[in-house]
């Protein structure tokens, strides 16, 4: 059932079967401009869906076929729908009802019968809310494109200078003293930095670009198999690594790839000075997400300055200690996020880190 309005205003879904409570809504939404669709089942609500995506969700919980708990965590799984405001209108009021609805991904709700006002106040909150951001998600993607612009622009003429000074080195090393060729040194070598930065800043920007393919992935092979590779490069280092079981779940192969070789060389890195390094990986879970957790004996970090860890270009360590472009564990929580989940650290100077990170179960009905 479809209410007419003019194309540019806002749309609402009302899913319910109750005439009276229909009726009062749709006046009220119609008598503010609003567009109005009615579903009065789940099946019907989830064909308009897909017709036409609304602003804003009005959803009943006592519904035939589903009630609308089943109907929201239905929605809220689909990544097409899962941002859209879903508000509850029911005639519930106890916490368990509400809390169960915010659980599943609803924005709000409102009691039946009515109160007008009440129900306009928070439909247009939400829409307000709604608009703002996807106005904020636009502006990150023209920030990504710009720095991927930027950053590819530049990686050719530094990839040119650090060849000039390569070809410098080898035609006129002879002619050079040792403070010379110490200056050639230091600009290849800092020259190598800015490229490896703008690596970094180019995987950023796909982050947020590249489509995902989704597939089942055993964590317990990506960490080994990565694991292997990277401490390759170390072959001289004493270190113990475990690795408890992990769960196999649906995620992107080359951006899960990616986090785990951000994690992973992070730990090693972390722990080179130690005589013994050790790094853990183990994984617990919730009712709704599998936690992973690798910890190291490294050098730590002081938590008072965990909040900028994830920020780009910041690092707590200097350079002269620790190499680094200060954007891979913004890379991590880009990639987590694309993943709906989500990457935080814990930490003690000369004692260690721990990075986790959370990813959806797969596995619930």
């Amino acid at each position: 059932m479809e209410f007419n309005q003019p194309a540019n205003q806002p749309t609402i879904l009302i899913i319910d079967d109750t005439p009276e409570h229909i009726e009062t809504a749709v006046v009220v939404l119609r008598a503010n401009n609003f567009n109005v669709r009615v579903a009065t089942k789940g099946s019907i609500a989830l064909k308009l869906l897909e017709q036409h995506i609304p602003d804003l969700i009005l959803l009943d919980i006592y519904m035939p076929e589903m009630d609308g708990f089943e109907i929201c965590q239905l929605i809220k799984s689909d990544p097409k729908f899962s941002s859209l405001p879903i508000i509850f209108l029911t005639s519930l009021t106890d916490e368990a009802s509400i809390s169960k609805g915010f659980t599943l991904g609803a924005q709000d709700y409102v009691a039946k019968p009515f109160n007008t006002s009440e129900l306009l106040a928070r439909v247009d909150t939400h829409i307000k809310l709604k608009k703002q951001a996807e106005s904020l998600q636009h502006a990150n993607k023209e920030l990504d494109s710009f720095c991927y612009s930027v950053a590819h622009d530049l990686k050719s003429p530094l990839l040119s200078i650090n060849k000039l000074t390569e070809y410098l080195a080898a035609d006129y090393a002879a002619n050079m003293d040792a403070e010379g060729r110490e200056l050639i040194s230091n600009i290849r070598e800092k020259s190598q930095e800015v490229v490896q930065i703008i690596d970094h800043l180019l995987d950023l920007s796909r982050m947020s670009e590249i489509k995902m393919s989704l597939t089942a992935i055993n964590l317990n092979r990506l960490f080994a198999e990565t694991y292997t590779e990277l401490v390759a490069l170390e072959p001289r280092r004493d270190i113990e690594f475990t690795l408890a079981p992990l769960p196999t779940l649906q995620g992107d192969v080359l951006m899960l790839k990616l986090l785990v070789q951000n994690i992973l060389a992070n730990a090693l890195k972390y722990t080179r000075h130690q005589a013994k390094a050790t790094i853990n990986v183990t994984a617990t879970q919730t009712d709704t997400e599998h936690i992973v957790a690798v910890q190291d004996n490294g050098v730590g970090f002081d938590m008072r300055y965990a909040a900028r860890l994830f920020n780009i270009f910041q690092r707590l360590h200097a350079n002269n200690e620790f190499e680094g472009s200060g954007v891979g564990l913004a890379i991590c929580q880009k990639i987590l996020k694309r993943h709906q989940g989500t990457a935080w650290m814990t930490g003690k100077v000369n004692e260690g880190a721990t990075f986790y990170f959370s990813l959806k179960r797969d596995d619930l009905t």
